[in-house]
């Protein structure tokens, strides 16, 4: 939803005779009506919400961990929004970060590790409300809000019907097949509602797009890009897309551990920073989750497809919602894909089993 810029300057420091050349390096984050999301981008406030996180929200939450020099993002240095809205930022890679490749997923060391740092920005999150109230009005959803329904349940019908369809070809249970074929038509009113904020339940600011693209890692640490759909709710939004999307090898296996890991670290920020806020319990964080999962099945149907797609198959945005016989053809294509219907394989019994799929279906 936006474009990104690597932009290098080369500065005279001095008097051209007696100074020196020197090289400063940024990236530049522009909004453009070029790139994907249209109206969405003005409906969501991508650019205002990101904004207001670098001038504000990110400062003082680095604060909060300031005795143990925890960052979450890159430095920012300026940003306008007239007569163009940009955001320049630090070059991270002249801090030695560098992105992983995203085809091959993260290890449960590196995954271990992005959890922490959400973890610690979750408790500061916490402590942030409780010093400063409600977080402002545009961090009250993210990508499944009930304002995008119009717009959006359009665009994800076809994907569920070609995901479905792909399903009943590869002869799964019959029992996932009547589950899921009751979403037909709803399937993005339903995971919304399922988003909604639950002022009594526990509710973190969440990072809203923590995966292996949005992330830069170096020897010593790690850092978080791209805030643009931040929201405050429930933190098993954070835990599934990550964990779903980035932990491609141990997703299944390790799900348990990867969460307990997330929980032990989260339950110690708080603690630490002396949150008033009870603590969940592990349990708790577990019941969410299950009542959260059905996210899994929307993960799987888009995002994550796309990435396994990659490169045979040019990702389109505009045709892979379309009703047209090319965007039918693209998606049998992207759902028939060696690696989706591996990937698929471990991912549906892991939801069934789990009560992700069951549990929507109940509460539908």
């Amino acid at each position: 939803m936006s474009l990104m810029h690597r932009v290098t300057l080369q500065v005279q420091v001095g008097s051209a005779d007696g100074g020196q050349r020197k090289q400063l390096n940024y990236i530049v984050k522009e909004k453009s009506d070029k790139v994907f999301g249209g109206e969405m981008v003005e409906l969501m406030r991508v650019f205002p919400k990101e904004i207001h996180m670098y001038l504000k929200i990110l400062p003082s939450l680095e604060e909060l961990w300031k005795a143990d020099k925890v960052k979450f993002g890159p430095k920012m240095f300026k940003v306008t929004s007239s007569p163009f809205t940009v955001i320049v930022m630090e070059d991270l890679r002249l801090s030695g970060f560098k992105m992983k490749e995203c085809s091959a997923g993260l290890s449960q060391e590196d995954c271990e590790r992005v959890l922490e740092k959400m973890a610690k920005f979750h408790a500061a999150s916490v402590v942030y409300y409780e010093e400063n109230g409600p977080y402002p009005e545009d961090f009250k959803d993210g990508m499944f809000s009930d304002r995008l329904i119009t717009m959006l349940e359009q665009y994800y019908a076809p994907l569920f019907d070609s995901y479905l369809q792909t399903l009943e070809e590869l002869r799964y249970p019959a029992q996932i097949i009547e589950a899921l074929n009751s979403f037909k038509g709803k399937v993005y009113s339903t995971i919304s509602k399922l988003f909604r904020l639950d002022s009594s339940k526990f509710n973190v600011l969440n990072h809203g797009d923590t995966w292996i693209n949005n992330i830069q890692f170096n020897e010593l640490d790690l850092l978080l890009l791209d805030y643009q759909i931040s929201f405050y709710g429930s933190p098993s939004y954070d835990l599934l897309y990550f964990i779903i999307n980035s932990a491609l090898s141990v997703r299944t296996e390790k799900f348990n551990d990867l969460i307990d890991h997330y929980y032990s670290h989260l339950a110690a920020g708080l603690q630490q920073l002396g949150a008033q806020t009870p603590t969940p319990t592990r349990q708790q964080l577990y019941e969410d989750i299950t009542a959260h999962g059905f996210m899994v099945c929307v993960l799987s149907m888009e995002g994550l497809a796309m990435m396994l797609a990659m490169p045979e198959l040019d990702l389109d945005m505009e045709i892979l919602g379309s009703m047209e016989p090319e965007g039918i053809e693209f998606r049998r294509k992207l759902y028939t894909n060696g690696r989706f219907v591996k990937m698929i394989e471990k991912l549906m019994p892991f939801m069934w089993d789990r009560g992700f799929l069951k549990e929507v279906q109940s509460s539908a």
